[in-house]
């Protein structure tokens, strides 16, 4: 940096350009305007020598860049409009949802599991439910439990499904009867009296008795 002879400040091209990259307008340049594009680098090069003087000032490069900025970096240089390429988006990335409980706190493995078995439960038959828990040992688990709270029996009867005594069949008046009210039930209702966690006493009872009548050919 040298000095006029009114103890002016001269600064040279690279000084002027240092105090460029340092300035707020350059900072708001750099963060709208992708200035690692090389299109942009040579856009920007061609405004420098187009539009500022040869010996141009910081005032003028600030001023320069403010006026791009304001015009959403379209310019006309070399007869033509161009336009600055923006800084691109990154978009965050996103991991796979956790369920969370009512409280907003993420489920652990095992109560996501839990939630798992009932809703597999709640959606298919007896049957299917003893089929996965032969073969399932989680949901085997759960469907142990879910047995012990709606008979009161032991779990380790339910433990080896292949080797469970056949339960009698239900007496024809009993099928008869509950076919007759379950088709004066509500979809609504049916659906709760086959649910455990709606009907936790009766649940077995009922699903027990609904795939008799489906076998007697009565629903």
């Amino acid at each position: 940096m040298e000095f006029d002879r009114f103890e002016n400040a001269i600064y040279t091209t690279e000084e002027i350009v240092a105090q460029l990259y340092e300035s707020p307008e350059w900072a708001a340049f750099r963060l709208k305007f992708d200035m690692n594009d090389g299109g942009n680098q040579t856009l920007f090069g061609w405004l420098i020598d187009e539009k500022l003087s040869p010996d141009p000032e910081l005032a003028d490069y600030q001023q320069l860049l403010r006026t791009v900025l304001a015009a959403g970096g379209v310019v006309r240089v070399k007869g033509q409009q161009y336009e600055f390429e923006l800084v691109p988006v990154v978009e965050p990335v996103v991991g796979p949802e956790v369920p969370t409980d009512r409280h907003g706190r993420p489920l652990t493995p095992a109560q996501i599991a839990w939630s798992e078995y009932r809703t597999f439960s709640e959606s298919n038959s007896m049957e299917v439910c003893r089929q996965r828990a032969k073969t399932d040992a989680g949901y085997g688990s759960f469907f142990r439990k879910q047995y012990e709270r709606q008979t009161g029996e032991v779990g380790d009867r339910v433990e080896n499904l292949n080797q469970r005594q056949q339960v009698s069949a239900p007496p024809a008046e009993e099928l008869v009867a509950f076919a007759s009210e379950y088709h004066k039930t509500s979809t609504e209702k049916l659906r709760q009296l086959k649910r455990f966690d709606t009907n936790p006493l009766g649940a077995a009872r009922w699903n027990q008795m609904f795939e008799a009548c489906i076998s007697a050919g009565l629903i």
